[in-house]
């Protein structure tokens, strides 16, 4: 069973224009890194996903060890 790890990540968020805290899950891979599995925003919708922050943020957590 892969390990499971939960984020909290929190940013402004343009679309509903106020502070936002999203819940991300990683699944660790067996070579190691992770993968972002869950992000609790609907931002393959969002008119603002290019210039997502928060998002980034999540991604960039992938790429860390």
């Amino acid at each position: 069973m892969a390990e499971i790890i939960e984020a909290f990540i929190s940013g402004f968020c343009r679309s509903s224009n106020e502070t936002r805290t999203v819940a991300c899950e990683y699944e660790r891979r067996t070579d190691g890194s992770l993968e972002l599995s869950e992000f609790d925003c609907n931002y393959e919708k969002c008119p603002n996903s290019s210039a997502c922050l928060i998002y980034k943020e999540a991604v960039d957590r992938t790429k860390e060890d």
